[in-house]
């Protein structure tokens, strides 16, 4: 026996103005003089009823519905659902020791947060441990998955004033972040902005921290800091991160969460970090016989090949802003169909790089920071080509047509800003941290969608910090060295591999494939592989 879940996103559904409302017009039960669809102020699904055709869903011009059917035993484990034809959450993820949660993107990691803060009220206790968790009061601070400065105004140091003690002494000094007390916080770069988001998070006092992306922006160099801090803390951790190498090395246990994003999300049982993320690749959750993906997910290889058509040059030069310099000595050539990532520290002139760079070549570029604005989705959502119908098809883009961008998700905005890069007519695209916020499959998705558009012959610079994406995705590497915040220098443009050796070589950090799945795993420093790998000058088997 099956459960059917019907879910109506009441932000679309507009009756007065879809047409004859066809989702009642057209469903077969209504038809047959009983009401399974029924129309107020927006449409209501009886779900005892519904037989699951799916009429409604292929009638609905605002993509308002979605249909699922469901093993019953999931019933049994449901602790929150926003109402008739709302989202639904099956199971909780309770921080135990440093816990991760993996998951795509609309399955109820914002919803499991809200549950814990107690700022949406659970509905159900399906478990005694979920039950023992909210017997107690706890105080939980969470550093949000998207950090602006919104709201924020003057100098970092009135900000972070209130936040000072021993605690944020600490954390202040393993991020280094001192040397921007004195900046406006308008003027941060996204690496510093997340720190500060960061040190105010975990400085404040606490029960329970939640921290959801806290590597995106940082360095490779600060994140193994902060997850070496981390890992000294007493109080529990919820840990939410699609960078995978850093959840393998921070945490303790891990839940899977699956479902249909937007409709339903359901949380698994924990499980020892390796084994969780391998199922969660696999698409298959052993011990409880449950298959969520059809497929696993993995990156496609793709072969090196020369490229040799010279789309532009960039000849040395030397440029001061704010007290800080970013030169190059040498002339860098980029040809056509190349896909160059940049790599560097935090504050090394990586940003300022391609700030430059877009204004002297005929590019587009994608900021590190993102805006929100009024607009409606479906007003960027042109097609003109094959591109850029399959990057709508492949990012869930058409879904959010008739959504205002300042409603979407962080993930859902970058797949907006990323889309509205890449089909502009161009011979050179510039995306500064493309990955944020994106979960693992996205991410997945956007290299493939990166290599296509390389093939039609246009170059592609990449500012990121997600290696296993680069290493999936470029052909070469920019590195660019230097002391943050005062100076930058471009090495040069290498070989993906040289490019690589040379960047992990400057963190002092080494990876290993894992067995099972081959992606990448950080090792621990002074480790057996570790030792053996800097000797051997590879740095990653």
């Amino acid at each position: 026996m099956s459960v059917r879940i019907a879910v109506i996103d009441k932000n679309l559904c507009s009756p007065e103005t879809c047409g004859g409302q066809p989702c009642a017009k057209y469903c077969p039960v209504n038809r047959m003089g009983e009401e399974c669809v029924t129309i107020e102020k927006t449409a209501k699904i009886s779900e005892a009823l519904c037989t699951g055709c799916g009429i409604c869903v292929k009638k609905c011009p605002f993509h308002a519905i979605t249909i699922i059917n469901l093993a019953s035993p999931i019933k049994e484990k449901l602790v929150f659902s926003y109402g008739e034809n709302g989202f639904s959450l099956y199971g909780l993820a309770i921080p135990k020791g440093i816990t991760g949660i993996i998951g795509d993107n609309g399955c109820g990691k914002t919803t499991n947060v809200k549950l814990l803060e107690q700022k949406i009220k659970i509905q159900n206790f399906p478990s005694v441990e979920i039950k023992e968790y909210f017997n107690k009061k706890r105080k939980i601070i969470v550093k949000p998955q998207e950090i602006s400065t919104q709201g924020l105004k003057g100098k970092v140091s009135e900000i972070i004033k209130k936040f000072k003690n021993n605690l944020y002494n600490e954390i202040s000094e393993t991020l280094d972040f001192n040397y921007t007390l004195e900046k406006e916080v308008s003027n941060l770069s996204g690496g510093e902005l997340q720190k500060l988001f960061l040190i105010a998070a975990i400085s404040s006092d606490s029960d329970v921290l939640i921290l959801d992306e806290p590597f995106a922006f940082l360095d490779y160099a600060y994140r193994i800091k902060l997850t070496e801090f981390l890992k000294k803390t007493s109080k529990p951790l919820l840990i939410i991160e699609h960078d995978l190498s850093l959840l393998s090395y921070l945490c303790d246990n891990v839940y899977i969460m699956y479902g249909a994003p937007g409709a339903y999300g359901v949380v698994s049982n924990t499980y020892s970090t390796d084994r969780g993320i391998n199922m969660f690749l696999n698409g298959f959750i052993n011990p409880e016989n449950i298959k969520f993906r059809e497929e696993p997910i993995k990156y496609k290889k793709h072969p090196f090949e020369e490229k040799t058509t010279i789309n532009f040059e960039i000849n040395p030069f030397s440029e001061k802003l704010d007290g800080f310099e970013l030169s190059n000595d040498k002339k860098i050539t980029v040809f056509k169909g190349e896909v160059i990532g940049i790599a560097g520290k935090n504050g090394i002139g990586k940003s300022t790089f391609c700030r430059r760079l877009n204004k002297q070549v005929d590019s587009a570029m994608k900021n590190q920071i993102l805006q929100r604005t009024e607009e409606q989705v479906g007003n960027f959502l042109k097609i003109n080509n094959n591109f850029d119908e399959a990057f709508i098809k492949n990012m869930s883009l058409k879904n959010l047509e008739f959504y205002n961008v300042k409603n979407i998700s962080g993930g859902e905005l970058q797949k907006l800003e990323i889309f509205k890069c890449l089909t502009q007519q161009k011979n050179t695209y510039i995306l500064d941290e493309p990955t944020n916020m994106l979960d693992v499959k996205g991410r997945i998705i956007l290299s493939k969608m990166l290599r296509e558009k390389s093939n039609e012959g246009a170059s592609i610079l990449i500012v990121d910090h997600d290696l296993e994406f680069l290493l999936n995705t470029v052909d070469k590497l920019m590195i660019i060295s230097g002391t943050p915040g005062q100076k930058g220098f471009i090495e040069g443009v290498f070989e993906k591999e040289e490019g690589v050796r040379r960047l992990l070589s400057a963190f002092e950090l080494t990876y290993r494939r894992d067995e099972e799945t081959n992606r990448i795993k950080l090792n621990k420093k002074g480790s057996v592989k570790d030792v053996e790998l800097k000797k051997s000058g590879k740095f990653i088997e």
